[in-house]
Order: structure tokens, then C-alpha cells, then sequence
């Protein structure tokens, strides 16, 4: 070897050239790069002064301005799939891709883009497909027909054009195996072509509860609101609560969840502590749980299915977070959970409650985020959710410090090992679109939270609503896994 070695060295430059191979570079200990294809093809049709944006696979993106050859800048590996789809059309024309998907054996090059003229006074539908898995088909409709089934993410066109200024309605017609797909910005009157229907996908997770909701007439008063509960309750519905989607919508809101029936009763409010903590402790003894406050009467249910018996623990509210950290982190440890706060009799208290199960409950304080993004508490909302936590809400300590005033307030039961998953929706305009947007969210294993608003530019500027949706993972039996009733 350093004979060889040697011999190279002394061996003239003419001879160089043809030796290089004998005296090493490129010998059999070199890795062989992956294989790789290109993806090309043919635009045809475009008008002059157009441009038209193309995507393989939902990301490698080329905007072409005139007719001919294109390729795109990224190969694909060896018999990966691609899928050209038609990102942006050009304005007044209609772009179609034929030959856009398949398996690269080898270089692509038959790829066609054909743009023709629309026909006058009509527009087109279509919007971009994200989260889509491979391998997976979902059949979308605008008004009800027109069938278009997607199978890449990126961008979509419906083959049927509008009249301009008339309705459009996408819709779902068939989901992807596995998975469940969510339309946003999906209806409206289509003044000009199109382009901003998202419709987002996700995956199903084997082993969860999926909430159904449904909205009934809006009712308060104890016989109106006991007659509907009981009559909801039959069919396996749980009251949640009342629900204004604005100011002249008002519904009651319930959910299923649970192979389960439930009955309700309703009883005179009390006056002091001691009476009101003596009926919950009566009602609970008869396993009926405390379900909410009304103006003239205390809502309790009765779930077939439950932890009965139910006992209660009436405390003085807390005004430091230190104090409510020791007091329900001692009421959590014999299995008391913390429902929430109320006013009576000229005192504050926190009311825990205890069920049947083994649930033993430990809570955490973050920073509070009500002026803050939605964005940021959900960054706060799921590393605590990767441990456990779930948000209960943000509570107000008047015995704080300075800014400290305003805290989140997050509870984990450490008898089991769930997950939490968050997400804040788009409020929306309507009760009608609430369920909807419930019901998406419910097949996908999450629960309601209900609405919150943020004031990111600060409280004296209008806030930013959003429907907050919550998804335990590996979660069974206790309160913190299903939708619960706010006091």
C-alpha cells in the first residue's frame, strides 16, 4: 500500500489524467447518491399577459407567465408518487392538468397544462387542500352536484363554472379513510373567480370518545329548561349550557358522548353556605351531581352511567394564587375536584366535588393570556397538555402581586396518563354553524370548551372570539375527559 502510494506521487503530470483512477478518488467505499426523477412537462392555452401557478405534491410551486416547456426545481425520489395540481388559474381562464400524478420510474416529461378562455359571465370554485395523507381520496361538491375528487394536496378547481355573482356551497360529500376533513371560507356569492376555499384534513385517532351535538330552544326558566333536559336527557343528550351566537340567537346547547340516559331536577337556590353545601351533599348522596346555577334554582343530573355517590366541600375562595395552589392541590390529593367559584350569602367559596372513581387531581398556574393571541395560548394550552393539564380557565387573584393578577389555571388527574390536545377555532356567526363546527370537531374527539376572547392590542381595543375545542387522549372516567357544564 505505500509502495502504490509512493508510485503515484512520482508518476508524471502527463500521465496524471489517465492514472487518477489507479491512484484512488471514487473507489468502492463511496456511497451512491438516491436516485431522483424530474417532474416535467407542457403549458398550453395561457392568455398573454396571464400567469398561472402549478404545485407537485402540494408544495414544490412554479408560477409560469408564458406557454411551453416547465419543469419543476424539485426531483422526486426513485418511485415516489407526484401529483401536479393547479395552484392559482390565471384571471378569465381555466387551467386543467392532465397526466399530473402518478409513480416516477423514471423522468417525467408528459405533464400537460391546458388553459382555455372561461366563458363569459361565469367564474370558477377552488381553494387548496392541506393535510390530506397519502394514498387517501376525498370527494368534494359545490351546490350540491359537481363532483370533484381530490387526492393531493395543494390546489383545487371545481370542472363546473358559476354563473358570476351567483351562490356557491362546497360540501364534503365523502371523507378520506382514517381521516376527517374540515371546510373553512366554503360558501358565499361569487362576485369573481374563487380561489380561498380551505379545506384542512386530519387523522382520526383509534379509541376516542366523538361528542354529537345538537342545539335546542333557548330556555331558563325551571319548568321550560327541566322539560327539555329530561326530555333530551332520554335520548342520551346532557344540558351543557346556554348559548348566544349573537344577540338575537340564543340556543340550549347539548352533547352525547356516552352510552348513557340522564335525568334532571331543579331546586330552590339557597341563601348561606351551609345550605347550599348541605343540598349538593343531599342531592349527591341520591347520585345526582351538580350541573349549574340558574337565577331561580340549583340544576342537578342524574347520569345512569356516573360515579354516584357525589359529595361536596364548600371552601373560602382563595385571593392569592399560592393560597388556591395549597388549597386545591390539598383537596385534589383526596380526590376533590375544583368546579369553580360562586357568590352567596355574602361570601365567595370554591366548591369541590368528589365522585366514586380513583381520580386524584393536581393543579398548575401559568401565566394568564386573555391579552394575548389565540396563538400564544395555544402554545401555552398544549405543552401543558402534553403533560396532562387541562385548561380549566383563567382566574382573576386579587392578592397578587402587581401584573400577577390573572392566571390560567390547568388540572391533571395523576391516576391515569391522558394527553390534551387544543384548538381555537373561528367563532362563528351562528348557532346553526356552532353544532356544525362542533359536531367536525366532535368526530374527531374533541369537546367544546365554549367561547374565548382574546385582546391581543389590549382591553380597550374590540377582541378576538374564538370557539375553543379540546381532544383527551388515553383519557376514561373523570371529569376532566368530557364535556362539563360551567357553574
Amino acid at each position: 500500500m505505500h509502495r502504490s502510494q509512493g508510485l503515484c506521487k512520482g508518476i508524471s503530470l502527463i500521465l496524471l489524467v489517465a492514472l487518477l483512477g489507479a491512484c484512488g478518488g471514487g473507489g468502492d467505499g463511496d456511497t451512491p447518491s438516491a436516485v431522483t426523477y424530474t417532474i416535467e412537462g407542457q403549458l398550453s392555452g395561457l392568455a398573454t399577459g396571464q400567469s398561472v401557478s402549478i404545485s407537485n405534491n402540494g408544495t414544490d410551486t412554479l408560477t409560469l407567465g408564458s406557454n411551453g416547456a416547465f419543469n419543476f426545481p424539485r426531483a422526486v425520489p426513485a418511485n415516489a408518487a407526484y401529483a401536479v395540481t393547479v395552484r392559482a388559474q390565471p384571471a378569465g381562464q381555466r387551467c386543467n392538468v392532465s397526466q399530473g400524478s402518478g409513480n416516477a420510474s423514471g423522468n417525467v416529461a408528459n405533464v400537460e397544462v391546458r388553459c382555455e378562455a372561461l366563458v363569459p359571465n361565469t367564474v370558477t370554485i377552488g381553494g387548496n387542500v392541506s393535510g390530506l395523507g397519502a394514498g387517501k381520496v376525498v370527494v368534494l361538491q359545490n351546490n350540491g352536484a359537481d363532483d370533484l375528487t381530490v387526492s393531493a394536496n395543494g390546489g383545487f378547481t371545481f370542472s363546473t363554472n358559476v354563473a358570476a355573482n351567483a351562490a356557491y356551497a362546497v360540501s364534503v360529500l365523502t371523507q378520506p379513510a382514517g381521516q376527517n376533513c374540515v371546510l373553512t371560507q366554503a360558501s358565499g356569492t361569487a362576485s369573481a373567480s374563487v380561489s380561498s376555499v380551505e379545506l384542512t384534513c386530519r387523522n382520526l385517532v383509534a379509541g376516542v370518545v366523538r361528542p354529537v351535538y345538537l342545539s335546542d330552544t333557548y330556555r331558563e326558566d325551571r319548568a321550560g329548561l327541566l322539560a327539555q333536559a329530561n326530555a333530551q336527557g332520554a335520548n342520551g343528550y346532557a344540558y351543557l349550557t346556554g348559548f348566544a351566537s349573537s344577540a338575537n340567537d340564543f340556543v340550549n346547547l347539548y352533547v352525547r358522548d356516552l352510552p348513557t340516559t340522564y335525568t334532571w331536577e331543579a331546586l330552590d337556590p339557597q341563601n348561606t353556605v351551609a345550605g347550599l353545601q348541605a343540598q349538593l351533599n343531599t342531592q349527591g348522596t341520591r347520585g345526582f351531581a351538580h350541573s349549574t346555577f340558574l337565577v331561580d334554582s340549583v340544576v342537578y343530573v342524574r347520569d345512569v352511567a356516573g360515579f354516584a355517590p357525589f359529595s361536596y366541600e364548600l371552601l373560602p375562595s382563595q385571593t392569592t394564587s399560592a393560597g388556591f395552589l395549597t388549597q386545591a392541590n390539598g383537596q385534589g390529593d383526596r380526590g376533590f375536584f375544583f368546579l369553580g367559584e360562586f357568590a352567596i350569602g355574602g361570601s365567595t367559596v370554591a366548591i369541590y366535588s368528589k365522585d366514586s372513581s380513583s381520580a386524584r387531581y393536581t393543579y398548575e398556574l401559568q401565566t394568564g393570556t386573555s391579552a394575548a393571541t389565540p396563538d400564544a395560548f395555544l402554545t401555552q394550552a398544549n405543552a401543558q397538555g402534553q403533560q396532562g393539564y387541562r385548561f380549566i380557565g383563567e382566574y382573576s387573584f386579587s392578592g397578587n402581586a402587581g401584573n400577577d393578577a390573572f392566571r390560567n389555571v390547568y388540572v391533571r388527574d395523576t391516576a391515569q396518563s391522558a394527553t390534551f390536545e387544543y384548538q381555537a377555532l373561528p367563532a362563528t356567526a351562528s348557532a346553526t354553524a356552532l353544532v356544525t363546527q362542533a359536531n367536525a370537531e366532535g368526530e374527531l374527539g374533541s369537546v367544546f370548551y365554549g367561547p374565548v376572547t382574546f385582546f391581543p392590542g389590549g382591553f380597550s381595543q374590540p377582541g378576538v372570539a374564538r370557539h375553543l375545542y379540546i381532544r383527551p387522549v388515553n383519557c376514561s372516567g373523570t371529569l376532566i375527559c368530557r364535556p362539563v357544564s360551567p357553574l
